[in-house]
């Protein structure tokens, strides 16, 4: 009886460890994900951002276009 005990004992401390095992390896793939998350978001704001400026200057553009049509 106290065999099978000890038995059950060194299952759960290896199951516990492999859990444990398996929570860090979580972790890490959390954080990375998170940091990988944060690059992405830094990539669209970027993005955005020159989206906008690019948008501005074709405005510019457009209107540069219409003052130098001659009037009819």
């Amino acid at each position: 009886m106290a065999e099978r005990l000890a038995d059950k004992i060194e299952r759960l401390i290896a199951a516990a460890e492999r859990a444990h095992q398996e929570r860090n390896n979580l972790r890490k793939t959390v954080d990375a994900l998170a940091e990988e998350n944060r690059e992405l978001r830094r990539l669209i704001d970027h993005s955005h951002t020159r989206v906008e400026e690019l948008a501005g200057q074709l405005r510019r553009l457009e209107d540069e276009a219409v003052q130098s049509q001659p009037e009819d």
